[in-house]
């Protein structure tokens, strides 16, 4: 009696794999990857938010001080409010020229704001949503300080130090509108 044995086929079972498309992908794709970083760029700008008072700061509120905001939009231009303590809002707007912001304008109205309220440091910035980061970087570097004056050099003398307060205008600029 002859006892039936199995037979496996394991040598029909082989195949070639084709990685030609496979590797044509990575080909392709890794490139194009590595090209796509060397474009990015990260830019920061350092701004505080504003923060959430704690109960101490309730207990004991620091006294009134005038607010001032600065409203942009690409269509009206600069638009500053003026609050005082008690008191009513004072707007001054600086109106776009052809088509474009008025910085010049803007820096102006900023000193003249400065001049009659030296105490202010902060300034909300609330911007409309159709304001570009880059014109912000523009915005804030026009209101943060004064252009500084060019300076001859001499060897004669000893460099006069500079107040920080009458180049300053609005050292702390404030996003008003976060949360919208």
């Amino acid at each position: 009696m002859r006892m039936r044995t199995r037979r496996t086929r394991a040598t029909d079972s082989t195949f070639d794999l084709n990685l030609a498309p496979f590797l044509d992908i990575i080909v392709s794709v890794v490139p194009m990857l590595l090209l796509s970083v060397a474009f990015v760029q990260i830019k920061m700008i350092e701004a505080p938010t504003p923060q959430i008072v704690n109960q101490s700061q309730m207990k004991n509120p620091p006294k009134p001080q005038t607010t001032i905001a600065l409203k942009v939009s690409k269509a009206e231009g600069f638009s500053f409010e003026i609050t005082p303590p008690k008191g009513k809002v004072r707007r001054i707007a600086v109106i776009n020229k052809g088509g474009q912001f008025d910085l010049s304008g803007l820096l102006v109205a900023a000193e003249q704001i400065k001049a009659e309220h030296p105490e202010v440091n902060e300034l909300q910035l609330i911007p409309d949503g159709d304001v570009s980061f880059d014109d912000l970087v523009h915005i804030m570097d026009q209101v943060r300080q004064k252009p500084s004056p060019v300076v001859q050099a001499s060897f004669d003398a000893d460099p006069v130090p500079v107040d920080p307060s009458k180049v300053q205008l609005f050292p702390n600029v404030i996003f008003g509108n976060v949360g919208s």
